[in-house]
């Protein structure tokens, strides 16, 4: 009755998720997984039942370990081949790459989907096989007599003795065949050897060490075959004869089998390698590694898809009006609006509502009003936690509140003569200045918020939107979620989500619709969960609609001679004469991998849920996914033109690709051993705090090409140095989408870096001394990304200043500060602040961001007493400050004088 009570609920559960995949279209990818999955934990059993039962025919009867042996190697086997459905499936439909790895020979699809295979292979058969030596080894020597528990063959039956010895004898003889099978194996793994310089084989593993594995192997299968010679297996029946095993135990004579085994190891494998690389290959490592080296950065390279096309980028000195001008869309799609600040601002002004939230803003670009222009943007998602604890009822959880509302957006560089954001797309319902941008499907059942499940189109309304003092109601027209057309879906998940309340409530009817899964990156995660998925996804509106974009990444641990990718990232800056260390997390769920491709686009419609995957990059594993699961993913050319218009190159793998090629732009094997020219990200202070430059999206016209494009820049500095070597950048427009960019600059320049930038901003006395006051007087200053941008050829910097009062709960845009070469500028708006630039000087900030000099006076001579007084009272931290103080009135006051 348990058994199948827990039958009967299980099939529940699967049966609800079977309706969810067939809902979405998806139902033959569901049944697939559920048939090998099926298919391979049966056929698992009866392999490991069989294998088991083979092994333990000398076992006598009655005895129930003949029984339960066998079935615990079939439940392990069973279980592996249930866990490894998508590994084997993957062999089965395996595929040829067309580049072979130069030291085997190997197409590297062997490597990608039969290696990994033959490992699990391994892993199991040196299971099973130690279980069942162990077992055997058990039964022989231990034993229970007459409700005693004995040892050894004293007064033991010698006919069971010799039959049980043989069976050890045999598993033993399987488990050293199956080690001597694992050193094969491991050949094979010499392409992901450690030893040398590098990731791959060395020269020790390539004319060393694969030698030593082939005579290991030899030599184990020899020993393992001394164990079936049969004057071996008398000399041990003679053993059981004298019934006493404690004077010539065997346990003694196989010790020193596996003592031999592991001596015969050590000599070859670890001793005689050792030797060759610490003796010859260390003292001359660059002479004898450098083919080696050479193959690691090719295959590196191929593993990260750095088909990079680098260029020479001058930085002249020059920058003028006509540059300006030749470049004006640039110049108004320049991000002045940090992405925390926006997003406070929109929190305290677009939320409407306390039961609406925004969970971040992305970055993306639109054609409007004959124009096309970088803007942010931002879904307004419903948090039904957020309402008061009296309203967090179950009709309001589930059949009420079921939906955000709208989005907002705005230009990354407009903005209003308070400091706040110019809106395009705003309110609830939602206000567009242009037609291109009006939102005809503004409802929100799928996002990044939305972790419950709902029901819609039920008795009870939903609330819609706000307004006034009034609530728009509405029901659901769509096709998301599983309609609960009869009474049998309604039990099944009442048992699945709220149990009796669902299945008694009267508000669901026949048309109602259950949505679960509801959060996009988990939805797209149970469709598809041997992609990986960026944890930034963002939406984008088209023709009306709304869509979430997420990027899936194709990513293994296989490919041969790569360098696996190392997400604790370690940048080492200068702060005064004190060398300090960022350490960073990056793209945590490509740590440890060698091999990635940004090769799917995942579109989620935020009304209906549909789910639409396509490929970008025809590469070998996702290839072999298609073929497993045809009915999942659609070509590239299959998506639509406007959908296409809103991809973007997704900055994890930017971020990714560029740490790699920091390392792996050195193609000169000699150079890249000495690690001359080693890269690393370039760092600003953000938000008061050093931190590494993320990458960021521009409006940039290829030099070849006068056409702006949306692009995702990211730059480096030289190790140890803060003067900028190189950027590099991802196209992300559909006509150059993928096109991977690195320019760098002449070695014999000084480029400013982005942290220089600061350190000029700090070392402007009025500037410093404006923002140090600011501070100081009940505000905070917030400094925003230096964003480095290439103007025709050259690079201008820029920096907004954001100031929040303590009392505020956003902060507004009070500076821009612009910088080219040396020469720095700064005023209340960018137009100013670039006029300044132009003219060679500073734009004198108006009475709203300066004050007057009577005031200034005033703080000069309180902080002189200040200063007295705490010097009086040995205060010394606070006649530093104090002092800290004086000298920003003062300068300040010089630096009007010399504006007069």
């Amino acid at each position: 009755i348990a058994l199948l009570t827990w039958l009967f609920f299980s099939f529940l559960d699967f049966y609800g998720e079977m309706l969810w995949f067939q809902q979405l279209g998806y139902g033959d990818r569901f049944w697939t997984e559920i048939g090998a999955k099926a298919l391979f934990l049966l056929a698992g059993f009866g392999v490991g039942w069989l294998f088991a039962k083979l092994c333990t025919l000398w076992i006598p009867r009655p005895n129930k370990s003949r029984t339960w042996i066998p079935i615990l190697a079939a439940a392990i086997t069973a279980i592996w081949s249930f866990s490894n459905w998508s590994v084997i499936l993957k062999f089965w439909n395996r595929i040829s790459t067309g580049t072979l790895e130069p030291i085997l020979n190997k197409d590297v699809g062997f490597y990608l989907f039969t290696l990994p295979l033959l490992d699990r292979i391994y892993e199991l058969a040196f299971t099973l096989t130690l279980l069942l030596s162990l077992s055997m080894f058990a039964i022989l020597f231990i034993r229970v007599d007459d409700n005693q528990l004995r040892y050894g063959f004293k007064d033991r039956d010698a006919g069971v003795a010799r039959r049980l010895i043989r069976g050890l004898l045999f598993n033993i003889f399987l488990f050293i065949l199956v080690l001597a099978v694992g050193k094969m194996l491991n050949r094979y793994a010499l392409l992901y050897s450690t030893w040398g310089a590098v990731s791959g084989p060395g020269w020790t593993d390539v004319h060393i060490r694969q030698y030593a594995y082939i005579l290991v192997a030899l030599l184990t299968i020899l020993l393992s075959i001394t164990l079936l010679i049969p004057a071996i297996g008398k000399k041990y029946e003679r053993i059981v004869e004298r019934k006493n095993w404690q004077t010539h135990p065997l346990s003694f004579q196989l010790g020193t089998t596996f003592a031999l085994l592991f001596f015969i190891w050590f000599l070859i494998l670890t001793l005689v390698p050792g030797l060759f690389q610490w003796l010859r290959v260390e003292p001359n490592e660059i002479t004898f590694e450098k083919e080696y080296i050479a193959n690691n950065i090719e295959f590196t390279q191929k593993g990260f898809n750095l088909q990079v096309e680098e260029r020479e980028f001058p930085v002249k000195s020059d920058f003028n009006r006509s540059m300006v001008e030749e470049n004006q869309y640039l110049i108004n799609n320049i991000r002045l609006w940090d992405w925390r600040a926006l997003d406070a601002v929109y929190k305290q002004f677009q939320e409407i509502r306390l039961y609406y939230e925004f969970v971040d803003v992305d970055i993306d670009r639109y054609h409007f009003a004959d124009t096309y222009r970088q803007v942010m943007v931002s879904a307004r998602e419903m948090q039904p936690k957020n309402l008061p604890t009296q309203s967090q009822t179950f009709v309001n959880k589930r059949f009420k509140y079921t939906h955000g509302y709208g989005i907002t957006l705005t230009p990354v560089s407009e903005f209003t003569s308070n400091g706040l954001p110019n809106l395009l797309v705003k309110d609830i319902p939602p206000k567009s200045e242009y037609p291109a941008l009006e939102v005809d499907t503004p409802e929100i059942y799928y996002g990044e918020m939305t972790t419950s499940h709902v029901v819609a189109n039920s008795k009870e309304k939903e609330f819609d939107y706000p307004s006034g003092e009034k609530n728009v109601y509405t029901r659901y027209q769509g096709s998301g979620g599983v309609q609960l057309s009869s009474l049998w879906r309604k039990f099944l998940y009442g048992y699945k989500f709220d149990g009796t309340r669902f299945f008694l409530s009267q508000y669901p009817t026949r048309d109602s619709r259950l949505m679960f899964h509801r959060h996009i990156v988990d939805r797209v995660k149970q469709l598809a969960p041997f992609i990986r998925f960026d944890d930034d996804p963002y939406i984008a509106l088209i023709d009306g609609d709304l869509y979430w974009i997420i990027d899936g990444y194709t990513a293994t641990d296989y490919y041969p001679y790569s360098e696996p990718f190392n997400s604790t990232e370690l940048i080492e800056y200068k702060q005064g004469n004190q060398t300090r260390t960022l350490r960073n997390r990056v793209a945590g769920h490509i740590d440890g991998m060698n091999y990635m491709r940004n090769s799917v686009k995942t579109v989620i419609n935020a009304y209906n849920g549909d789910v639409h995957f396509y490929i970008y990059d025809d590469e070998p594993l996702v290839r072999v996914w298609q073929k497993i699961f045809p009915d999942l993913f659609s070509s590239k050319d299959e998506m639509p033109a406007e959908l296409k218009q809103h991809v973007r190159y997704p900055a994890d793998m930017l971020l990714v690709q560029g740490l790699v090629y920091a390392k792996y732009h050195m193609t000169d094997p000699t150079v890249f051993y000495n690690q001359e020219d080693l890269w690393i990200r370039a760092t600003e202070k953000y938000y008061n705090r050093v931190i590494p430059v993320e990458p960021y999206y521009v409006m940039w016209e290829l030099p070849e090409s006068d056409n702006p494009e949306f692009v995702l820049i990211l730059p480096f500095t030289p190790k140890n140095r803060q003067v900028l070597i190189g950027w590099i950048a991802g196209m992300c427009d559909p006509q150059n989408y993928g096109r991977f960019l690195a320019y760098k600059f002449p070695k014999e320049k000084r480029v400013l870096g982005t942290q220089q930038v600061e350190t000029k901003i700090d070392q402007d006395r009025f500037l410093s001394g404006q923002l140090t006051l600011w501070d100081q007087r009940g505000s905070n200053v917030i400094r925003g990304n230096v964003l480095a941008i290439p103007v025709d050829e050259t690079l201008l910097y820029v920096e907004p200043i954001y100031l929040q009062a303590e009392t505020a709960a956003y902060p507004e845009l009070r500076l821009v500060v612009l910088m080219h070469n040396d020469q720095l500028s700064y005023a209340e708006s960018f137009d100013k602040a670039l006029e300044g630039l132009l003219a060679g000087k500073k734009i004198q900030l108006d009475m709203e961001t300066e004050q007057a000099p009577e005031e200034l006076v005033r703080q000069a001579r309180q902080a002189f007493d200040d200063y007295l007084e705490s010097m009086n009272e040995r205060n010394y931290q606070q006649s530093a400050r104090a002092l800290q103080e004086l000298e920003n009135a003062l300068n300040q006051l010089s630096e009007q004088n010399k504006l007069q």
